[in-house]
C-alpha cells in the first residue's frame, strides 16, 4: 500500500500560518500552566500577583494573535486534507478546528470579563490600562470564573484530540499530514 503523502507542496500551510499556530500554542500552554499554579498559591503574595499579571498578559496576547490568525485564515484558504481521509474525519477535524479558533477568542474574553467583574483592571504588560467593560459584580464574578475554568478544560480536551489526531496521521496513517505544520518534517 502506498503510504506516501498524497498532496502537493503547494498544499502546505504558509510560514505565517505555521508561526501563528506555534506561537499561540506556546502561549496557551504557558497561560494554562500559570493559571494552574497561580490558583494553588495560598493567600495574596507578590508571586501570585505576578503570575496573575503574566496570565492576563498572555490572555490578551493570545486574543490579539487569534484575531490576526482568524483574519489571515479568512484570506488564505487552508490546504486541502489528503484525499484518503474519510469524510467523517474531515468533518470532525473541521469542527475541532472551529472550536479551537472560537475558544482562542472566547477564553481570553471570559478572563477579561472575570477581571472586570472582580473590579480588577487589566494593565497589559504593566503599561497599557485596558478599558473596564463591566463594573464590579460579585455574582457575575463567580459565574465568569466558572465559565473561564470550564472553557479552559474544554480547550485542554480539544487540544489533546488535536494532538492525538496529528500523531495518528504521523505514525499510523503515515500520510504526511503533520509535515504541513512542522517545517522540519518536510
Amino acid at each position: 500500500m502506498d503510504r506516501s503523502p498524497n498532496f502537493a507542496n503547494n498544499e502546505r500551510y504558509s510560514r505565517t500560518a505555521i508561526s501563528l499556530h506555534w506561537l499561540i500554542a506556546l502561549l496557551i500552554v504557558c497561560g494554562f500552566y500559570l493559571g494552574w499554579i497561580m490558583t494553588d498559591i495560598p493567600g495574596f503574595t507578590p508571586t501570585k500577583l505576578k503570575y496573575f499579571s503574566w496570565h492576563k498578559w498572555i490572555g490578551v496576547t493570545v486574543f490579539a494573535l487569534a484575531l490576526i490568525r482568524v483574519l489571515w485564515r479568512s484570506m488564505h484558504k487552508a490546504p486541502a486534507m489528503p484525499r484518503r481521509i474519510p469524510a467523517w474525519q474531515k468533518g470532525f477535524a473541521h469542527l475541532v478546528h472551529f472550536l479551537l479558533y472560537a475558544l482562542m477568542l472566547i477564553i481570553p474574553a471570559s478572563g477579561y470579563l472575570y477581571s472586570s467583574a472582580a473590579g480588577i483592571q487589566v494593565v497589559y504588560l504593566g503599561l497599557l490600562p485596558l478599558p473596564t467593560i463591566i463594573g464590579p459584580d460579585t455574582a457575575l464574578k463567580g459565574t465568569l470564573r466558572l465559565v473561564h475554568i470550564y472553557l479552559n478544560y474544554t480547550l485542554l480536551v480539544l487540544v489533546a484530540l488535536h494532538v492525538l489526531a496529528a500523531l495518528k496521521h504521523q505514525f499510523i496513517d503515515r500520510d504526511g499530514l503533520l509535515a504541513r505544520m512542522i517545517p522540519f518534517l518536510r
